[in-house]
């Protein structure tokens, strides 16, 4: 059945008001349009719906029936239609974001910190960057992915944060500090490499291939891991930035992970005859979120304390 929508709006207030001619002021209509609307109405639904009485139009057992259906399909139209408005001061609602450790130390204490100054209401669930991310971003289980993401899917919106460095360090008492070392060295030398579930590193790099995803960290990392046995792995850059600085170990870490830990005065980011990898670090979100003015906010809130993070580090 296909119905006006304007005589559910004149239905809404009749059932409201009870009388014909203040409805017609209400709507700004004359009693000649409500009597005429009413009478369609009737013949779609095959029922009188309001029947005159001493006390005003009294509903039918169908009016009374259809009426709380008709009021919350007409606000909730009104609200989808509606400006939308986000107070993040009185709002009361959790986000979930997907994110390596990196991100996890680097941007979501601040993060947090502005929560509970700004939004007292939001809170927020954390969770490591896994195979599934695209599937969790198409369900709404994941807001927000945080990582270094490349030929993500159309339907995917990858916003920008900051450039990141890939650099090589090494405890401030190796002999490979204070000159050129060369790529052939960075090879043959011990080193820790930071992967989780594979080749993923904690910086989030994927590239979808059909519907799974692999990791497509730096070429450096790629060829440490599999350089042989010499190679140890550990999860995380906290772990591999501690290790290098009480041992003949190298690592390649992100710089700004360098400069976050107590142990960064134990080491020396080392001087190579190649450039560093530079990765491009990126929000990540579904584009059916792109009017939720909740997640709108969010996403301007990470933006901002990135571009804080990139100019102070």
């Amino acid at each position: 059945m296909d119905l006006d929508l304007n005589l559910l709006r004149i239905f809404d207030t009749l059932m409201e008001q009870r009388n014909a001619t203040r409805a017609a002021e209400r709507l700004s209509l004359t009693q000649s349009a409500i009597s005429h609307a009413l009478g369609r109405l009737r013949r779609q639904l095959d029922d009188p719906l309001f029947v005159r009485s001493p006390h005003g139009l009294q509903p039918t057992a169908r009016a009374i029936e259809i009426a709380g259906g008709v009021r919350e399909g007409l606000v909730r139209l009104q609200n989808a239609l509606a400006p939308s408005l986000f107070d993040p001061a009185h709002a009361v609602r959790r986000f979930t974001l997907s994110a390596g450790t990196y991100f996890c130390s680097l941007l979501v204490p601040p993060l947090v910190e502005r929560l509970r100054t700004t939004a007292p209401g939001i809170s927020l669930r954390v969770f490591p960057i896994s195979d599934d991310l695209v599937a969790a971003l198409d369900g709404n289980a994941i807001d927000i992915a945080l990582g270094a993401f490349s030929n993500m899917p159309g339907r995917l919106i990858v916003e920008p944060l900051f450039e990141e460095e890939m650099v090589w360090i090494a405890a401030r008492s190796s002999p490979l500090v204070g000159r050129t070392v060369s790529a052939e060295e960075i090879a043959l030398h011990r080193q820790v490499v930071i992967v989780t579930g594979g080749v993923r590193t904690e910086l989030g790099v994927f590239t979808p291939i059909g519907d799974t995803f692999r990791s497509s960290a730096s070429q450096a990392v790629t060829e440490a891991l599999h350089g042989g046995e010499s190679a140890m792995a550990v999860y995380d850059s906290r772990t591999a930035i501690a290790t290098v600085a009480r041992t003949d170990l190298i690592a390649l870490v992100a710089r700004r992970a360098v400069q976050q830990y107590a142990e960064a005065d134990q080491i020396a980011i080392l001087r190579t005859a190649t450039a560093p990898t530079q990765v491009s670090l990126s929000m990540l979100w579904h584009a059916t979120q792109r009017e939720d003015p909740g997640l709108a906010w969010l996403r301007t809130a990470i933006g901002e304390i990135a571009n804080d993070t990139a100019a102070n580090i």
